[in-house]
Parts: C-alpha cells; sequence; structure tokens
C-alpha cells in the first residue's frame, strides 16, 4: 500500500547509529518535519547542521504533541522508560514505534500504560553495525535487510499499512510479522547465540596475533564480537529463559563432537556433519 508522508511529521528519539540511520533514510523519504529528541546537544546542534534533522529537542515535551509517529531508537529499559514517562506527552492518535531486540517485556510493561488513542507498534530492524566511528550513520545499513514487526490485538490496520510501507521505503527487503513470543525465541538463536558463541571465541585466545593464521573463517565468526555490552547484557539477561534453553542444546551438540573426537569416532563425525550441511542447505538464506 502506497502512502504520501509529506505531511506527516515524525521524531526519533535517540540519535545514536541506528537513529542518525532513521534520520537520513526519513530525508530520503521525504516527511514534513524530521525532529530528534537526545539528551547530548551537541549531538542535536551537529545533526541540525548537516540538514540531518530540522530540529532538535533535550526535552521530550517540546515536540512529541507535534509529532504523528515517533521512532523510540533506545535500549530496552530505557526504552520502556521513556514511553511510559512520557505517555501523556504523545500526540493523540500517533503512532509509536520502537527497535529493541526484545518484545516480549517491551509489549508487556507497555500495555499497562499505553492510551487508548496512541497505536504501540512493536518492531525490530534486523540491521546495525559492530561499531560506529563516524558521527551518524547512513540509511544504507538498511538495504535489504529484514524488519520484524509484532503486531497486537489494538494496533489500527491503517496504521499497520503505514507500517508496512515506510519500512518497505526505508529499504528493506523483507517484513516478517510475529507474536513477541514467537520472535524472542527465534532471536535466541539466530542473533544473542551467535552473539555469544563469537565473543566465547575471542575470549578463549590468549594470543592477539591469531588472526595471522586465519583464512577467513575466524574473521566471519567474531565480526560481531566487538559488541556492544551494554545493549547485548541487558538483552540477554531480559531473554533469558529463551537463551538458556538455546545455549543447553548447543553445549550437547558441542560436547558431542567433543566427546566423538576423543574417541576418534571418525563416522560419527562425518555422519553428523552430512546431516548438518543437508539441514542447513534446506535452511536457505
Amino acid at each position: 500500500m502506497e502512502i504520501d508522508f509529506k505531511d506527516k511529521k515524525v521524531a526519533i528519539v535517540g540519535l545514536g547509529l541506528m537513529g542518525s540511520a532513521y534520520a537520513a533514510s526519513f530525508k530520503e523519504i521525504g516527511f514534513d518535519k524530521i525532529y530528534a529528541i537526545d539528551r547530548d546537544q551537541k549531538v542535536l546542534r551537529r545533526a541540525e547542521a548537516c540538514e540531518l534533522i530540522d530540529e532538535g529537542f533535550q526535552n521530550p515535551k517540546d515536540v512529541l504533541p507535534q509529532c504523528d509517529i515517533v521512532f523510540v531508537c533506545l535500549y530496552l529499559h530505557d526504552a520502556l522508560k521513556f514511553i511510559i514517562e512520557n505517555m501523556d506527552m504523545f500526540k493523540a492518535n500517533s503512532v509509536v514505534t520502537d527497535i529493541v531486540g526484545l518484545k516480549r517485556k517491551m509489549v508487556e510493561d507497555i500495555m499497562k500504560h499505553l492510551r487508548a488513542d496512541i497505536d504501540f507498534v512493536p518492531g525490530h530492524p534486523m540491521a546495525g553495525r559492530e561499531k560506529n566511528e563516524e558521527d551518524f550513520t547512513s540509511a544504507k545499513i538498511f538495504e535489504g535487510k529484514n524488519y520484524i514487526l509484532t503486531p497486537i490485538h489494538t494496533n489500527m490496520p491503517e496504521n499497520l499499512d503505514m507500517m508496512r510501507s515506510l519500512i518497505s521505503k526505508m529499504g528493506f527487503g523483507k517484513i516478517i510479522e510475529t507474536d513477541p513470543e514467537t520472535h524472542d525465541e527465534k532471536i535466541a538463536f539466530t542473533s544473542q547465540l551467535c552473539h555469544i558463541i563469537a565473543a566465547s571465541m575471542v575470549d578463549i585466545s590468549e594470543d592477539d596475533k591469531v588472526t595471522q593464521f586465519g583464512g577467513g573463517s575466524f574473521q566471519d565468526m567474531t565480526r560481531i564480537a566487538m559488541i556492544n555490552s551494554a545493549m547485548w547484557a541487558e538483552l540477554f539477561i531480559a531473554n533469558k529463559d529463551k537463551l538458556v534453553d538455546i545455549l543447553d542444546e548447543f553445549i550437547s551438540s558441542i560436547s558431542y563432537f567433543k566427546d566423538c573426537i576423543e574417541n576418534e569416532n571418525y563416522s560419527d563425525i562425518k555422519n553428523r556433519f552430512d546431516l548438518i550441511g543437508k539441514k542447513r542447505t534446506e535452511m536457505g538464506k
């Protein structure tokens, strides 16, 4: 569904790595006004100077009542705190969405405080960088990536259509819609476990020159080890039930190979790898 955003005002809460990429994308799409809320006045002034945003604010109450759409680009607990504390400030009939990589807690906590005239659409863009050496991030990080929505029973169909249209305009390749429970279970496997594995591989090496012996496998597997420690520690703990289950399964698989190697069970190793290769092929990209 094609939607024109030229008459809409949007606010981005948090002009960090993701928030600045959203601003850059919205600039290309063409909103009526692009506002930003951030605690750092210097960041806001730089964003205004390079015309990434139209205007920046440190006080949410100075701009939220004007905004048709609000993207909260903060860590889990900061996002919850911002939305709940500013619930009375949001414009009537506005759409509020987030980018937090965990959905059950977001939905459970927000629903306890959500105004009847505010539509909260939980979202999770599967995009980003391990580290950011620039002031602001390009919208190119979104190109072809997946965006997950976990609609809730109070969402208005027209607002979900609006979000789908906007996400597509931002350059995302695919929109996945699921429930918060399924989201957190799958993310424990496809994202959280992967970060733990990458970090653990680096953790067990005492040789800071070990990459000289790599042919690419180590680099590929540990790219995400340069982790945002505060954000991921928060997400791991908040999703501990799903993540611990996945870790148990992973440890069991590792232990199987360890036992086979110790006992020189060539055929068991080969057969398991053959099965795994077939399984990975069936998973697709």
